[in-house]
């Protein structure tokens, strides 16, 4: 069993599967820096300094040695270096984005976060094949001088198998996809972990909530198109949409700093799922889990009287259902306490995908680029898909429309014209990607 021998009570602590702290409340994410962060682990390489004015001086060395006239390097300085232009050349000068200080640990987080997606995945960069001589050289300089590569760059801190297998798995199929479409990559690859910063952050908390029902599978999570009008007569998006999300967020915390606090600073931490399936008639189990609670309750100075219970899977509900109420006192500084870290995972990873809608109160949306990133990365190496097996494959990855949006969505992809209809039905509506 993944259960610890030696069960703690602890000061409520998160440090692994999800990135927010409850001191990160009032702090934005700089998805720059991320994107570095993310790129050092894609490639297996990192700055052998990282200071951009030292890259500079490299390339000034460079271009003196190839020009006929060495004074228009201070041209050339201009056109990609002052301003930063030479960053858009190629995802590996995203590295110069990434900040290694103390006061960028929040953002480093969120870069651990994709990494454990990603996994062991390491995919090899591609020369572009679209820049112009001057780019080439600027592009040679950063390969040639100014990387370390093929590294096994690893995160400090316990290895986390991955919470959510199928959602890692999408994240990985895509990435690898749009790391072949070099302009468009660099062009969508802060919205691509925009979108999976969401898809996770969203499906982490709808499948905590059915965490004794064995391995995640895509929870309905229902979104309209942000041109669509937004109504509380349909069910679907006022059920399980907004209405749905704000509640499992507030599964997070208790869940996620419990599970750890029970596996006792293991090794290899498990998602809560894998814990639950791993206590299934332990009697061991069942009695800690019935010692931890009674001391859980005693610590935390709740006013509660609980009974023992006979099986391990119950005697986990116990301690879990303990997590939460630990904030639900009616002490409202410590009550708080999981309401702000709710309301900050919303703000800092969920708010591209909420608008509110007079009304209809606050609703789950998508707007029309990463609808349409959405679409590329689903048909990837495909040149089209059917309807109906696009919108499956959109389930998959937690993005669920009802019959008025899957219509919606069909008349924007006739719009820009990459839908082509057989028939009126799905089966014979095909959609094809745009790049």
């Amino acid at each position: 069993m993944y259960l610890g021998k030696d069960l703690q009570v602890t000061n409520n602590k998160l440090t692994t599967y999800f990135p927010i702290r409850t001191k990160d409340e009032r702090k934005e994410f700089n998805w720059d820096s991320i994107l570095g962060m993310v790129i050092s682990d894609l490639y297996q390489i990192e700055l052998l300094d990282k200071n951009f004015n030292a890259f500079i001086e490299l390339c000034e060395v460079e271009f003196k040695q190839r020009l006929d006239s060495p004074e228009f390097w201070s041209d050339l300085k201009i056109m990609y270096f002052d301003n930063k232009d030479a960053l858009n050349i190629a995802p590996e000068f995203f590295l110069y984005k990434s900040e290694q200080t103390d006061e960028n640990k929040h953002n480093q987080r969120i870069g651990k976060m994709f990494s454990n997606m990603l996994g062991n995945i390491c995919l090899d960069s591609l020369k572009p094949n679209s820049l112009n001589f001057l780019e080439k050289i600027i592009y040679d300089t950063l390969i040639n001088k100014a990387l370390n590569t093929k590294l096994d760059i690893k995160y400090q801190g316990p290895k986390e198998e991955a919470f959510l297998p199928f959602m890692a798995n999408s994240f990985r199929q895509d990435l690898k996809f749009l790391s072949t479409k070099q302009r468009y990559f660099l062009e969508n690859f802060k919205p691509f972990l925009k979108l999976y910063g969401f898809l996770y952050t969203s499906q982490l908390a709808h499948n905590l909530s059915r965490w004794n029902q064995g391995e995640p599978i895509p929870v309905p999570n229902y979104l309209i198109l942000d041109i669509e009008k937004a109504s509380q007569e349909r069910r679907e998006i006022h059920d399980y949409g907004y209405k749905q999300l704000q509640q499992h967020m507030l599964y997070l915390f208790p869940y996620l700093s419990m599970s750890e606090m029970l596996q006792n600073k293991a090794d290899t931490m498990r998602p809560l799922w894998a814990l639950a399936a791993s206590l299934e008639g332990v009697v061991e189990a069942t009695n800690l889990l019935n010692e931890f609670a009674h001391r859980f309750i005693e610590e935390r100075g709740l006013n509660k009287t609980i009974q023992n219970q006979a099986t391990a899977n119950d005697a986990l509900a116990q301690v879990l259902k303990l997590s939460r109420d630990q904030f639900n006192t009616g002490n409202k500084d410590k009550d708080d306490i999981n309401t702000n870290y709710a309301k900050a995972t919303l703000k800092l990873l969920c708010s591209d995908f909420i608008q509110h809608r007079g009304a209809a109160g606050a609703t789950l949306v998508i707007n029309q680029d990463y609808l349409l990133l959405l679409t590329n990365l689903v048909i990837g190496d495909n040149e089209k898909l059917r309807l109906n097996e696009l919108i499956k494959a959109f389930e998959f990855r937690g993005v669920f429309f009802d019959k008025q949006s899957q219509a919606e969505v069909v008349q924007f992809y006739e719009r820009i014209g990459n839908v082509e209809r057989m028939s009126d039905s799905g089966d014979a509506v095909y959609v094809r990607k745009t790049v």
